[in-house]
């Protein structure tokens, strides 16, 4: 009997309320499942933006995080990275703390001491006790249970920031997302195993992507929201590249009632989208 209870407190203590055990991504082949392109797939992925916050929520928060995770265990994270005064990391989306927190200011003239004791704001504008997250708060939050889409804000250096993913031994449950096809090949360069995800927008990058040598293993292509034809998905799929679709922002389906929008979501599964970055995950992921 007290065997017994010795495993089942080991149990309680590797997997959480979501049922994901810590360590799940420890490594890059099971990374390689989660991601990679499958043409028998039954459903998307579900990116969830910025931890896919309701209006009573905060965005980029291990409040939401752990909400959205609860309730939908294999959604995939998206943060958004910035570099503090004295080169640390917090999540916040703005270059501003004015829309997200009690704060003024940008984000990179404040030290991360001084950052931790801003509250966030809620999405519809209430202040909350939660305070600003830093990078490595979120790593150790999530013990490789669930991947983490880094969006790495313009002027703080994605090499970087991976050396802190590193450290916390979380690059086997993180992909990161460049705003240009040089960072993904600077990237590349320096860790050779990283998913990746970089904006293939229309016929001209595919061209180029297919006829220069390019960082096309463990590719993400991030599509334009406004979809496109069958042969675009076609082609990226033929080189084992999934693809993502943002259905967020002004005019977008998250802008719609879910019953208007619901044949939308469906619709750009079946035309090729592997994975959806939606602001309402759990909703969109009952679709499928």
């Amino acid at each position: 009997m007290k065997m017994l209870h010795f495993f089942l407190v080991l149990l309680f203590i590797f997997v959480d309320a979501s049922g994901q055990s810590i360590g799940r991504f420890q490594d890059v082949a099971t990374l390689d499942r989660f991601l990679q392109y499958q043409p028998n797939r039954k459903q998307p992925l579900i990116l969830a933006h910025r931890g896919g916050p309701d209006p009573s929520d905060t965005e980029n928060s291990i409040t939401t995080f752990t909400k959205t995770a609860g309730a939908l265990p294999d959604a995939i994270l998206e943060m958004d990275v910035r570099i503090t005064r004295d080169s640390n990391y917090v999540l916040l989306h703005d270059v501003t703390l004015d829309r997200e927190s009690n704060a003024r200011g940008a984000v990179a003239d404040w030290t991360l001491a001084d950052l931790l004791k801003v509250k966030l704001k809620t999405l519809s504008g209430e202040l909350t006790d939660q305070p600003v997250q830093s990078f490595d708060e979120i790593l150790r939050w999530n013990k490789n249970r669930f991947v983490l889409a880094l969006d790495v804000k313009p002027g703080t250096d994605l090499v970087q920031v991976m050396r802190t993913v590193i450290k916390h031994k979380a690059e086997n449950s993180v992909f990161v997302i460049c705003y240009s096809m040089a960072d993904a090949q600077r990237m590349r360069t320096h860790f050779p195993t990283l998913w990746l995800a970089v904006g293939i927008n229309g016929i001209d990058d595919l061209d180029r992507l297919e006829s220069n040598p390019s960082p096309t293993s463990r590719l993400i292509a991030l599509t334009p929201q406004k979809p496109q034809t069958a042969l675009f998905y076609e082609r990226l799929h033929k080189q084992g590249i999934p693809c993502s679709i943002g259905t967020y922002g002004v005019g977008q389906l998250d802008e719609k009632p879910l019953p208007e929008a619901a044949s939308g979501y469906q619709m750009l599964f079946r035309q090729g989208a592997d994975i959806l970055t939606t602001d309402r995950p759990n909703p969109v992921a009952t679709l499928f």
